[in-house]
């Protein structure tokens, strides 16, 4: 198909069509998964748990609560050894302290002492009279009862005075008849104050 000529003797241009330009892909994706992070160390085996021997019949003890009593335990063992020492060794010291008798009660008060102790001199049960004697006296009981109340002869002890107790030292003169003599026979009786609270006989004056 033919046109006419325009003027000019042109010939009239035609349009090419304009073929669409295909759009090339990005060069890189606009976005990307994301890398799986990896640990920075292996993971670490896991200890095998161990097994707990029970008896039967009775649950497993946790061993923390068994740690707990333990160290309970050895406080209070601690403790009252402590206490036992300074109260036995340092105050009042009663396993220095040998004021008592080395057979009879360790709490008999001054009045009681002394008339049980009159009353086995009264009878001459001078092995009586020694389990009366303290364990802290210069003079063994045996000694200290014999030579100051052997004589077979001297009787009837009776109590004249009582001296107020110094510290743990209290003074008793003691009166004994003797015959033939009208004076009586006159002793002092030095006894100590244990820490039990009794009396025993220190020595004779």
């Amino acid at each position: 198909m033919t046109y006419p000529p325009q003027q000019g003797g042109q010939y009239p241009q035609q349009p090419y069509p304009q073929q669409p330009y295909a759009q090339q892909p990005p060069p890189y994706p606009a976005e990307q998964p994301p890398y799986p992070q990896q640990p920075p160390y292996p993971p670490q085996r896991q200890p095998y748990p161990q097994q707990q021997w029970v008896q039967p019949g009775y649950p497993p003890q946790p061993k923390k609560r068994r740690l707990l009593w333990l160290w309970i335990s050895l406080g209070v063992v601690v403790v009252l050894a402590g206490g036992v020492g300074i109260t036995g060794f340092v105050a009042p010291g009663f396993f220095l302290n040998k004021n008592h008798p080395v057979g009879a009660a360790r709490t008999l008060a001054e009045p009681q002492f002394m008339n049980e102790l009159l009353g086995k001199l009264n009878v001459h049960d001078l092995a009586g009279a020694a389990a009366y004697v303290c364990a802290s006296a210069d003079e063994s009981p045996a000694s200290l009862v014999h030579g100051h109340f052997a004589d077979p002869n001297v009787g009837h002890y009776r109590v004249r005075e009582v001296e107020p107790l110094h510290e743990i030292t209290q003074f008793v003169h003691v009166d004994s008849d003797y015959p033939g003599n009208p004076m009586p026979y006159s002793a002092t009786f030095m006894l100590r104050q244990g820490p039990d609270g009794g009396f025993c006989l220190f020595g004779v004056i």
